[in-house]
């Protein structure tokens, strides 16, 4: 497998690895698939700040991706990131999630970011499990938060620390770092 940094010509794989999501489980609580021109505009808007991470098979397939956002807009949660990763429904299983997460985590750290969360469609074990497998602990849940296939569903919020430390750093955008720098992240 191969890791790379996402590209927005990516777009249309993404959008079928997201589109089972959408219209089979409640993990997204989007109703309908987003058109390829908007997804792409997400990627554009998502990657020019953050990690946006693709995992490429040995066929040269996208066969997931993973990708940090801002939590919230206030200047005081600039350290802290929302995560989600979607793996083509046939890749589960295969711990292809795990090393994409990893990388994604690595990155998140190397660009000072200090906490890390997963918001989690609840309930979902296997979600929970995943993320308590990096240290995530759950730091609550929020009942009857969507709406999706004729059900209530919650919300389960886990967090990271990404820093040992308390101090602060600015944080950085992907796009500060350099190639070898971003090439030993992937790696």
């Amino acid at each position: 497998m191969k890791y790379r940094l996402v590209r927005e010509e990516d777009a249309p794989n993404l959008l079928k690895i997201y589109k089972p999501y959408v219209e089979k489980t409640a993990i997204t609580f989007e109703y309908e698939l987003p058109s390829i021109e908007e997804f792409r505009q997400r990627i554009i808007k998502i990657s020019s700040i953050f990690p946006y991470i693709v995992v490429i098979d040995d066929n040269d397939k996208i066969i997931g991706y993973a990708y940090a956002n801002s939590y919230r807009e206030r200047k005081a949660y600039d350290w802290v990131v929302e995560l989600s990763i979607y793996l083509d429904e046939n890749e589960r299983g295969h711990h292809v999630g795990y090393k994409l997460y990893r990388r994604l985590l690595a990155a998140l750290t190397t660009l000072n970011y200090h906490r890390a969360y997963a918001c989690i469609t609840y309930p979902n074990d296997l979600s929970h499990a995943f993320h308590e497998k990096f240290g995530f602990r759950e730091i609550g849940v929020m009942e009857k938060s969507g709406y999706k296939f004729s059900q209530w569903w919650g919300i389960e919020w886990m967090d990271l620390a990404l820093q040992e430390s308390d101090d602060v750093k600015d944080t950085l955008r992907i796009s500060d770092l350099d190639d070898s720098e971003i090439e030993e992240i992937l790696k």
